[in-house]
């Protein structure tokens, strides 16, 4: 099935020309999401197997396109076949953000795209993925939830690839495929990529630069810090606080490089980060952004209450319960385990598609509970920048920002750990059933010699 993601694609473009002719009949806006999907599925597929050994490409390529060909079936589903209400769209009218941007680069040409850039890079970051969807929008015309998916879905596509290529640098190539194959079918991501939420934008930024972090085993390079910086501007842009739980992962893997020196980089680790953070705060970034991180948790803390009422995806914990020392256990259970098995009939299909979900996750778990040795301590100087910004991350949004009505959203940003964990410990028992199969066979093959002897 995976070396048919060329043929799916095709198919996927011609399905989504006629399509569109006849949803978008009166839109004539979406019509540029056409000759989108072509050119960035096109392209990605020529870079992601421009370097690669032969049957590596091809893996790659075919899995990238079967990711994006779903992602796009999906969108059609959402947006032309009307179906968004019926699988829960929270952020409906966030699309019109980029149309916005774009209204004033008509109104003020060149003046008005700097100042825009301005704003989200300096005054109000949070919202650059306006900027991203406007550029295509302008060239449209006019506001298209269609194109605003394609991008998305491409985003959720090329996370795909980062997710692979990550797990083959630690892992393996057999457990990386694994984990490549979870990430491109598995509901919660096809439906974050093929909406009009940020939120695979901000995944895919997020993951880039702890791939960068990690791809090399011998430590950072050159490369991979110049590589980061415009990864980190567009997360920065995207989703502000991200930046500096990014930042402490990939300071993180400079102090752990190696073994030997240890000592000597924790040290200098300390001293780089110390240096860092005076500079900041000294220059009053700091003190801004967290500024702008209350004000922006006292804006919406109404709005998350209303979308864990109406989603059934979770609760406000912290207006439930006096005292941390309880409602932090709590919301930690309902960040990574909500929503629970009973609540399977509550709420949109969305919420359902999680339920399952977390049952997957913790039968394959189950079964592969061996290979938790392999991942938190044979590869543990390997994960450890991972394992830093999931656990900050979980842990800002499980205390920091209280509410858990959103705890189906916010818990995919650590979901790739997740795939690879999952993905390593079916790889471990596949091996430990070969090497029993492998015994078996000597044994009786032994037998045999025998009784003929």
């Amino acid at each position: 099935m995976i070396r048919s993601g060329k043929l799916v694609f095709l198919f996927t473009f011609f399905a989504l020309l006629v399509q569109s002719l006849f949803f978008f009949a009166d839109k004539p806006d979406e019509f540029l999401a056409i000759p989108l999907t072509l050119i960035l599925g096109g392209a990605a597929a020529y870079f992601i197997g421009k370097d690669a050994n032969l049957e590596d490409a091809e893996f790659q390529v075919n899995i990238f396109l079967l990711a994006f060909s779903i992602r796009i079936w999906a969108g059609l589903a959402l947006y032309g076949w009307g179906l968004s209400g019926v699988f829960g769209d929270e952020d409906a009218s966030e699309y019109i953000s980029g149309w916005r941007v774009a209204e004033n680069w008509y109104r003020n040409g060149f003046d008005g795209f700097i100042s825009d850039l301005s704003r989200v890079i300096f005054e109000k970051t949070n919202i650059g993925q306006s900027v991203i969807w406007g550029i295509p929008m302008f060239i449209a015309g006019g506001p298209s939830r269609m194109i605003v998916s394609v991008i998305n879905s491409f985003a959720g596509s090329l996370l795909v690839i980062v997710i692979y290529r990550m797990s083959r640098r630690i892992f393996g190539s057999q457990t990386a495929r694994i984990s490549a194959i979870l990430a491109a079918f598995w509901a919660s991501f096809l439906l974050l990529s093929a909406g009009t939420l940020k939120e695979m934008l901000v995944i895919l930024f997020e993951w880039t630069v702890l791939y960068l972090a990690v791809r090399n085993p011998k430590g950072l390079s050159v490369s991979d810090g110049l590589l980061a910086i415009p990864a980190l501007l567009a997360l920065y842009v995207t989703r502000f606080y991200a930046l500096y739980i990014v930042a402490a992962a990939f300071l993180f893997r400079i102090i752990i490089t190696g073994r030997r020196n240890l000592i000597r980089n924790a040290v200098l680790g300390v001293i780089v980060v110390g240096s860092v953070m005076i500079v900041l705060n000294a220059g009053g970034v700091i003190n801004r952004d967290f500024e702008r991180l209350e004000r922006q948790n006292e804006v919406i803390d109404s709005w998350r209450t209303d979308v864990a009422e109406s989603t059934g995806s979770g609760t406000g914990i912290y207006a439930e319960f006096e005292g941390s020392s309880v409602a932090i256990p709590v919301a930690t259970l309902y960040f990574l385990f909500a929503p629970f098995p009973w609540e399977f009939f509550s709420g949109t299909p969305r919420n359902s598609f999680a339920v399952v979900e977390n049952l997957a996750i913790i039968i394959i778990l189950i079964i592969g509970f061996p290979a938790l040795k392999i991942f938190f301590k044979d590869k543990l100087f390997e994960i450890a920048p991972i394992l830093v910004f999931c656990v900050l991350y979980a842990g800002m949004h499980i205390w920091g920002l209280a509410n858990i009505g959103l705890a189906w959203r916010h818990k995919q940003t650590i979901m790739p750990m997740f795939f690879m964990l999952v993905a390593l410990g079916i790889t471990h028992r596949k091996q430990g059933l070969q090497i029993i199969g492998q015994k078996l066979t000597r044994k009786q093959n032994s037998l045999r010699v025998y009784k003929t002897t």
